[in-house]
């Protein structure tokens, strides 16, 4: 991908990647679960907690928390 002066893409990269989204997009948000909120159009943190608020108050829950930053997957 070219960067414009200061690591800025194009806008001809712009384009592309909008077109390529705009592809792309419509396909894959009927795969996702619909308890997945992360960067998903029309969702938004708000309502990852309001899921969070009903869920709890139904009873029967599990939570994760888990930190996969340092997680990798390295070959014997």
């Amino acid at each position: 991908m070219k960067k414009a002066g200061i690591g800025i893409p194009t806008i001809q990269d712009r384009a592309r990647q909008a077109l390529v989204k705009s592809a792309l997009e419509p396909e894959w948000e009927s795969r996702f679960e619909s308890t997945s909120y992360g960067f998903r159009p029309g969702r938004s943190a708000h309502d990852a907690i309001s899921r969070i608020y009903q869920s709890i108050n139904k009873g029967g829950y599990y939570i994760l928390d888990a930190d996969i930053a340092k997680c990798s997957y390295r070959e014997p």
